[in-house]
């Protein structure tokens, strides 16, 4: 159902070999930001099991935080993804002395603001080389 509102949503995948190994979807969320700034919101990610410690999954989170504009949501379902988030930058509303956005009616969700995602993809050179291959957008290689 999430893939049928293509081209705006951002779907990244880590392949080795032929195999998807990690992914990770984003969309636009139907609301703004109190800014006026979009905010995008990370649906699901997933690693196979195997490969869960090699940060795979946050090296493709922060390259949705590259693509998406603005703030980036999303909604931890365990424990142990709230912390993946927290340990990527992303804050609980509580955090905020005037939260950025209207979550009153979508409780639970952790926000990454535009300033800690900067931050965020500040890492994507100590975890990437690009690799242009003629006029296309660069392949991020692992």
């Amino acid at each position: 159902m999430w893939l049928r509102k293509f081209p705006r949503p951002i779907f990244i995948v880590a392949v080795k070999g032929n195999d998807i190994v990690s992914w990770v979807f984003i969309e636009e969320w139907d609301d703004v930001a109190k800014d006026g700034s979009s905010v995008w919101v990370l649906r699901a990610i997933e690693t196979i099991a195997p490969l869960r410690k090699k940060k795979i999954g946050y090296k493709i989170m922060i390259l949705g935080a590259k693509y998406s504009v603005g703030y980036l949501i999303t909604k931890p379902l365990t424990p142990e993804a709230a912390r993946f988030f927290e340990n990527g930058g992303f804050m609980d509303e509580n955090e905020f002395r005037r939260p950025p956005i209207n979550l009153s009616k979508n409780p639970g969700y952790l926000v990454l603001p535009p300033y800690k995602k900067s931050h965020l993809v500040k890492d994507l050179k100590k975890f990437f080389k690009p690799h242009q291959m003629g006029e296309e957008e660069p392949k991020y290689i692992l």
